[in-house]
């Protein structure tokens, strides 16, 4: 079965694959340099999909063992609030003001180093020297003039596409600037080995890709028309104006129509996204098969980092 009939099959989409690393000698020297000092072999695509995992689920891990906490951390700001009050409330606890407010700042510094011990966690496990050295890596690719497909949130720190990132790509002067000549134009097109080249992107995924951020209000919208054609029909009962029961009528049939016209964009982006997925397989295939791949667009990488489980995984 084919990438293309069935996206699980397809390995992990790479930042950047090994073929293209090793494609410049300059390059593939730095990042071997790199990867002796972590003990990582960053042309090894294998390798590299395993630690991008272990990261993954790291900090998966993570989110998960810090619910709890987070939920004592709440607690702890109401208790402290709560103590902290309490003899407003309750003017006969006047007298334990004192022993009040101590218990309130117990618990308040409890909630500070419950919020101090999940910031730390989440920096520790990003600054393991795997990932900070991979980033290095990706700045590498960047000043040898390759341009990564994507860069997961996680492994920078970003909250969601349009945040700042934690941990970027650290500053890597482009190689031709550096020897002091003028910087060469980006390639039209993404080099690949041998007869593999990258799947053509079907006219459907750029279609969705057009629509994947739009939409989601017909539900709201309709919703609204209904209860508006039912107010006309309580007030045409009450007041006994037949014209009010049009108004009913006319609220109702615009509702359906909104709610069909949604319901066939849904349908529309569903299958889009199926489409989108089917061509992520494709590339993911093309690049294991030595193909040099373009940068991701926005919609893609968006949902690359769903399809991955990385959305979840900033914290």
């Amino acid at each position: 079965m084919s990438a293309s009939q069935d996206p699980s099959v397809a390995p992990q989409l790479l930042p950047v694959s090994g073929a293209e690393l090793r494609r410049d000698p300059a390059l593939h020297e730095a990042v071997r340099r790199v990867g002796q000092r972590v003990g990582v072999d960053f042309t090894d695509d294998e390798r590299v999909r395993e630690e991008l995992r272990r990261g993954r689920e790291a900090l998966a891990g993570m989110g998960s063992a810090t619910l709890a906490p987070s939920c004592l951390t709440f607690v702890f700001l109401i208790v402290a609030g709560g103590l902290a009050v309490a003899d407003k409330i309750s003017p006969g606890l006047s007298v334990h003001r004192p022993a009040l407010l101590a218990g309130a700042g117990v618990f308040a510094a409890l909630a500070v180093a419950a919020i101090v011990w999940a910031v730390v966690r989440g920096q520790r496990a990003r600054r393991d020297p795997v990932f900070a050295a991979y980033r290095e890596v990706l700045a590498l690719a960047q000043a040898h003039g390759v341009t990564p497909t994507h860069i997961p949130d996680w492994l920078v720190g970003k909250a969601n596409a349009s945040s700042k990132p934690w941990y970027p790509l650290p500053e890597v002067a482009p190689v031709s600037t550096a020897q002091g000549a003028t910087p060469p134009s980006a390639p039209a097109a993404p080099r690949s080995t041998g007869d593999v080249r990258p799947p053509r992107k079907p006219a459907e995924v750029t279609a969705w890709e057009q629509t994947a951020d739009k939409g989601g209000w017909h539900d709201e919208v309709g919703l609204l028309l209904a209860l508006a054609g039912g107010g006309a029909a309580m007030w045409a009962y009450f007041e006994d104006e037949p014209v009010g029961y049009a108004g009913l009528a006319l609220g109702l049939a615009a509702a359906i129509t909104v709610w069909v016209v949604g319901y066939r964009q849904g349908a529309r982006k569903k299958r889009g996204r199926q489409a989108a997925l089917r061509h992520l397989a494709d590339v993911q295939a093309a690049q294991a098969a030595g193909a040099a791949v373009p940068e991701l667009s926005p919609q893609l990488r968006k949902l690359l980092e769903k399809d991955d489980g990385s959305d979840a995984l900033t914290g």
